[in-house]
């Protein structure tokens, strides 16, 4: 029977060996791959998933050379203060930044504060991991569920995701959610992120839709 993949995990990787590809500086690579990223995003919702998450930057990350993470950032930028806002509509879509905000620059995190005040709806929801560990994200939860007496389990603030999409042939998650990726397909691409086609997205989901959910059964 076939079936819709409600949560995305969406690892976009690959940038810096596409810049070199082509010639072109990593600002430029970055750019285009927030452009890329929306359009995935726009391709999945028509799809009906319900929720995507986006790998934007793990804790290690967060030691690359400054030149790289700025190039990051400036793309980060502007996918939350422009790409977002002009691609959802506020009122049916939702926002949110999971990770350690205290290491993120100060525009990043106002920017994505905003739209989460801003992005109110319920019918897709956007997570932007930034600076995410797991072990973090873990703690976190402890803390929650001692503070209202839950189960743990029930304390994650992102649900388990379907299927796991990287573009990169590496079959690394690289931290990716661990724990809601458990039961996820995951499928890693040769196509770098800015080469890919929302034909290439499609098949995905009909490879997803094709495989029994058993999830250890």
């Amino acid at each position: 029977m076939e079936h819709e993949p409600n949560h995305v995990g969406l690892i976009p990787d690959g940038l810096r060996r596409w810049a070199t590809a082509h010639d072109t500086t990593l600002a430029d690579a970055y750019r285009r791959g927030a452009h890329k990223v929306v359009d995935i995003l726009q391709n999945l919702r028509g799809h009906g998933v319900r929720t995507v998450t986006v790998y934007n930057l793990s804790r290690a990350n967060l030691g690359r050379t400054e030149g790289e993470l700025d190039a990051v950032y400036q793309a980060s930028l502007q996918f939350l203060t422009t790409l977002i806002p002009a691609a959802f509509d506020a009122a049916t879509c939702s926002f949110r930044l999971h990770g350690d905000r205290k290491t993120l620059p100060d525009n990043y995190v106002a920017a994505a504060s905003d739209l989460e005040v801003a992005m109110t709806g319920t019918e897709f929801r956007i997570n932007l991991l930034a600076a995410y560990d797991a072990y973090d994200e873990l703690r976190d939860a402890q803390r929650r569920a001692e503070q209202t007496g839950s189960d743990i389990a029930s304390a994650f603030e992102i649900d388990d995701v379907d299927l796991v999409i990287r573009t990169t042939a590496e079959p690394l998650l690289s931290g990716f959610l661990p724990l809601q990726s458990q039961y996820a397909q995951l499928y890693f691409l040769t196509t770098p992120l800015n080469d890919l086609t929302m034909d290439d997205i499609d098949e995905l989901i009909a490879r997803y839709r094709g495989v029994p959910q058993l999830r250890g059964r």
